[in-house]
């Protein structure tokens, strides 16, 4: 991919799939459309800016919250999702459902172009008229389905307790590092996507004597990143399901970590807007933007 900017792979992606000039009518006959699908390609200029302009806002995202990033292959859909729960939070559901379509345009020509493996947005991500962010699972059900999954692969259900205790992201927990553990000062620090980093108190110590400090990552080897996080949100999935618990993914952990700081902060006689800058620093955004925590703890009864 070189050097390209993001705007540059925005473009090139986009050209990948562009038929402006066909027939949108023939397409769709030749690709066997049925009613509520997409169809694949950009067929007018006006889906082409759109697409254009709401990746751009995505990719300025993307360079706030993730600034050592550079390619979209370094892009999951854990951040995509942090990205559209955050604008619901603060625009129309339309504008949300705009956002998941461009994106997956996007996403569609970057397939094209061979530059991504997995997709940017998840398959379940939908918006309509009662749609609600992913937002945090109830403490019970963070627990219940840790357990569930703990009785099968243990390794997975300490990653869980991880999250839960350390509000990690998956690719954090993935690449967090036996010398980066303090057990005594109860610290860990994170690694993030573009090397963001951060080091943070957990909220339960307990679980960093839990973690296997024999190997330079706790988790697994890098090599076998794919692998280790499709396992372990597969666990998660299965375990709701058989909990008839709604599906939140391995994210709604980290949300529930979330709800579990605030608390803490608030019993410790922070205010709310004090505990959300506190919690926006703990999960790794900038402290300014405190709207970015709604997205995890939902707005409390005035």
């Amino acid at each position: 991919m070189g050097k390209t900017s993001w705007h540059g792979q925005i473009y090139r992606a986009l050209k990948a799939i562009d038929h402006i000039g066909e027939s949108k009518y023939e397409a769709k006959q030749a690709q066997g459309w049925k009613p509520g699908e997409a169809v694949a390609g950009i067929y007018s200029f006006g889906t082409f800016n759109t697409v254009f302009e709401r990746a751009i806002t995505y990719t300025n995202w993307l360079v706030a919250e993730y600034p050592g990033l550079r390619f979209f292959t370094e892009v999951d859909d854990e951040m995509t999702t942090e990205f559209l729960n955050e604008k619901y939070e603060t625009c129309q559901t339309d504008t949300v459902q705009t956002l998941i379509a461009t994106l997956r345009k996007l996403q569609e020509g970057l397939y094209a172009m061979n530059w991504i493996r997995a997709d940017l947005v998840s398959a379940d991500w939908e918006v309509d008229d009662h749609h609600e962010p992913r937002g945090p699972y109830t403490l019970d059900e963070a627990t219940a389905i840790w357990k569930q999954v703990n009785g099968r692969a243990p390794e997975f259900g300490q990653a869980l307790r991880f999250i839960l205790s350390s509000g990690a992201r998956i690719d954090e927990v993935l690449h967090l590092r036996a010398d980066k553990v303090a057990i005594g000062e109860k610290r860990v620090e994170l690694l993030g996507k573009g090397g963001k980093t951060r080091n943070i108190r957990v909220l339960d110590s307990a679980v960093l004597t839990e973690l296997d400090s024999s190997r330079p990552f706790v988790y697994l080897p890098e090599q076998q990143a794919r692998q280790w996080k499709d396992r372990l949100e597969r666990y998660v999935r299965q375990a709701c399901d058989e909990l008839t618990i709604q599906r939140r993914g391995v994210h709604g952990f980290r949300a529930t970590a979330a709800c579990k700081f605030v608390d803490i902060k608030r019993a410790l006689g922070f205010t709310e807007n004090e505990a959300r800058r506190e919690l926006a620093m703990w999960l790794g955004h900038n402290p300014h933007r405190t709207e970015v925590t709604y997205a995890y703890v939902p707005k409390r009864p005035a």
